[in-house]
């Protein structure tokens, strides 16, 4: 024990002394100075910023500290306190389990701070078990957290102090797990609630179905309201992802805001009367996916995404990804939620224009971009996954990356089902990469680790031929969520002036295709000898055939800086060679085709130019058609399992309906869905299934005569149903034309590099 406490005195007394630490024992002391540090700062130094991971706590040993939030309500950040020596900051980190820094800690002084991990002092903590000092420690620990959150909030910030230690001594803290309520319509009220961290959605009943009244962050006031009158719950408040609240008992609540009745204007987030209009995300060309599920697009730090008007579904994100790892295991499942969201920042407000005539003009005016969200780790920053590890394997480094350590990992799952978007696999354990004894355990937890060690980056990202797939950061680049909740209108946000852009900006293959396509006429049109165009037409070909490797060397990938796409720029040199080598066989062959070895070489040559003339036009041209008539993630070879499924779920529908629906089933929709040529149409029309329901509920309209009857309970299902039906076929044949070229278009290369091969071998026989 002696050497134990000699240890502990490498730190000064004074981080001992401070009152949250006072009491923890020597063991305690030197492991924590084990994995802590002492970090000298000089004025101006960042200690942490908002959104850094919140693993630990400091002690002022020398100087001051200041610690300064954006409060609700306001645009600038404000100075919150200033920590000197002896002093601690950083205490929402014991509070919330892996949570985030809200505010930024700034030297203000030069001096020295303690750095203590939270791990460790989570540990201390739990070996003094419940006695004294384990106690002390939570309470005060949580004491000077919740100072801290109320300095931020807009009620408290122009309380007196002897009312904020009024708060302080009577709140009690909640937690509340993703999906449960606060409370419901009809509870009693007895408490107000502030929102500590997290986020929460305030809904009301319609029609049977729950409609978003407001969202709730942290920061903001709810559920005071009711308290004056001791009505009941008008609204339901639910988490929508783990959240921290401060609950502030009614008659405490009501004396405090009774004596500061100013502060509690324009800061509540739910008014029980006079409710505002409702938060839709279901509406037409709103960002359906993002409003159901902001808790989702709050969290994510690195959320994967793919653009469907620019994805050609070739599947070489899920390919690379396998081929990344040593296990062959794509973390990448493309499967998953279709959003719809604005490409570009929103268009500057007109003079005199209100919010409604804004939207309205905006819904006219703006480019919107369909998304599919596949199934691949998005890096929270509350990460439920590291909560849930029994071992420790979960870990997250300084930018906020979660990995797993695979020595640790006992592939028990736990992470797996933590994640509320499967973005975890268990998968057979590769033994390829240990050079430490063999693992007991079988299966291991993989999941995205955006290609660390790569200086290309993620392999999805750096091969994709179109530039359609990129990670984000959806806070930043989804201008819907950019000031979700501070203000938004009918489902969509009012948004202030910051920077645009959605995905990376494409680079463009027109340039590059059109000057090759010049540089091939000319060619064709100039007097070659029959060595020179024979040697660069073969030369051309050997480039064009050694496309379908390097593309797929993950490797090579792997090397390229992430300036751009290397995918990319491969797809555009591989068209633009194409175009050159279509100059250079008609400078060789003047147009014919002698019927010897050269002639077959030539109309090789042409069926696999024309077949890639074919499909990079094609590659252009239908992926934007076929986002209009995908409604959720099917993969190509899906598409007939989907349409026997529909054919299912159109006769469960049918089952127990009204005489009335049945009849309008048999006249209108069975002939709609059985028509021969309706996928055609649907293709031909260009029409987005919306679009397309609105005309066959038109039609059905018309037999009707505008009558509405109970009646017809089930007929706008059955629509929705027979048109998906009609869209499947559609996406059959459009998928088909989008990739059904590619198999002529190799065949005809291989037998144009073989033909080649005999070619140049008979030119040296004769020669």
């Amino acid at each position: 024990m002696d050497e134990v406490a000699a240890l502990s005195s490498r730190w000064p007394a004074v981080v001992w002394d401070a009152a949250v630490l006072r009491g923890i024992d020597a063991r305690a002391r030197a492991e924590i100075e084990a994995s802590g540090r002492l970090r000298k700062m000089v004025p101006g130094e960042i200690v942490y910023r908002p959104g850094q991971p919140a693993d630990a706590l400091y002690v002022v040993v020398e100087g001051a500290c200041v610690l300064s939030a954006v409060r609700r309500g306001e645009a600038e950040a404000s100075r919150i306190r200033r920590a000197v020596r002896g002093e601690i900051f950083g205490e929402e980190a014991t509070v919330v389990s892996f949570g985030v820094r809200q505010m930024e800690a700034q030297c203000d002084e030069a001096g020295t701070i303690a750095e203590v991990p939270l791990t460790v002092l989570r540990r201390a903590i739990g070996r003094a078990g419940g006695g004294e000092i384990a106690t002390r420690l939570e309470r005060s620990l949580k004491r000077a957290a919740t100072l801290d959150l109320l300095r931020t909030t807009s009620f408290t910030r122009t309380l007196p102090e002897r009312d904020i230690e009024i708060l302080l001594d009577s709140l009690r803290h909640v937690e509340v797990a993703r999906g449960e309520h606060v409370y419901r319509e009809g509870d009693v009220a007895d408490a107000a609630f502030l929102v500590a961290d997290g986020l929460l959605q305030a809904q009301s009943e319609d029609d049977g179905k729950p409609r978003v009244e407001a969202y709730l962050a942290r920061g903001d006031l709810f559920g005071d309201d009711e308290l004056d009158d001791r009505s009941v719950r008008r609204v339901a408040v639910v988490a929508s992802g783990p959240t921290w609240l401060v609950a502030v008992p009614r008659d405490v609540f009501l004396v405090v805001a009774r004596r500061n009745a100013s502060a509690l204007e324009g800061v509540r987030r739910v008014r029980a009367h006079g409710l505002a209009p409702p938060l839709r995300g279901g509406g037409a060309r709103t960002t359906a996916h993002v409003f159901q599920d902001l808790y989702r697009m709050r969290v994510a730090r690195s959320l994967l995404v793919i653009d469907q008007d620019s994805c050609v579904r070739c599947g070489h994100c899920a390919w690379s990804c396998a081929s990344a790892h040593d296990d062959g295991i794509s973390r990448l499942v493309r499967r998953g939620d279709k959003i719809v969201v604005q490409r570009e920042e929103e268009l500057a407000p007109r003079a005199g224009e209100d919010v409604v005539a804004r939207v309205v003009r905006l819904a006219k005016e703006v480019e919107w971009a369909p998304l599919l969200v596949p199934n691949s780790c998005q890096h929270c920053k509350n990460p439920s996954c590291m909560i849930d590890c029994p071992t420790g394997a979960i870990g997250r480094d300084a930018r906020g990356e979660v990995f797993i350590r695979e020595d640790l990992c006992t592939g028990c799952g736990s992470c797996a089902k933590a994640c509320p978007w499967d973005n975890i696999q268990i998968a057979p354990r590769s033994e390829t990469k240990g050079k430490g004894p063999k693992s007991p355990f079988p299966e291991v937890a993989v999941k995205c680790d955006l290609c660390a060690g790569s200086v290309a980056g993620p392999a999805c990202v750096a091969s994709c031929p179109t530039q359609a797939i990129a990670r984000i950061d959806p806070n930043e680049a989804l201008v819907e969520l950019r000031s979700v909740p501070r203000a938004t209108v009918l489902g969509r946000a009012v948004l202030g002036s910051t920077p645009a852009g959605l995905l990376p900006r494409r680079l463009p293959a027109w340039p590059w295709v059109s000057g090759a396509a010049l540089a091939a006429l000319g060619l064709a049109l100039t007097s070659l000898s029959v060595w020179t165009s024979g040697i660069l037409t073969g030369a051309v070909v050997v480039l064009l055939v050694a496309y379908a490797g390097v593309k797929r060397s993950t490797r090579l990938l792997a090397r390229i800086p992430r300036s751009t796409s290397l995918g990319r720029v491969l797809y555009i040199a591989h068209l633009a060679v194409g175009m050159v080598a279509l100059g250079a066989t008609l400078a060789h062959t003047h147009g014919g085709a002698p019927g010897n070895v050269a002639g077959a070489l030539a109309l090789a040559m042409t069926l696999a130019l024309g077949t890639g003339l074919f499909g990079g036009v094609v590659q252009a041209v239908l992926p934007p058609r076929l986002a209009r008539l995908e409604r959720g993630s099917v993969l190509p070879e899906e598409l007939a399992a989907r349409r026997r499924e529909l054919d299912e779920r159109i006769f469960t529908q049918l089952s127990g309906r009204s005489e009335v629906v049945k009849t309008l089933y048999g006249r209108v929709l069975r002939p709609y869905r059985a028509s021969r040529f309706g996928s055609m149409l649907l293709v031909a029309s260009g029409r987005r299934l919306r679009d397309e329901e609105k005309r066959v509920r038109a039609a059905l309209g018309g037999l009707l005569d505008g009558r509405r009857s109970e009646r017809l309970d089930g007929l706008d299902e059955l629509v929705r149903l027979v048109v998906e039906h009609r869209a499947v076929g559609a996406l059959r044949i459009l998928t088909f034309a989008l990739r059904g070229w590619l198999p002529v278009h190799l065949a005809a290369m291989g037998t144009a590099l073989v033909l080649l091969v005999a070619h140049v071998v008979a030119v040296m026989v004769r020669k």
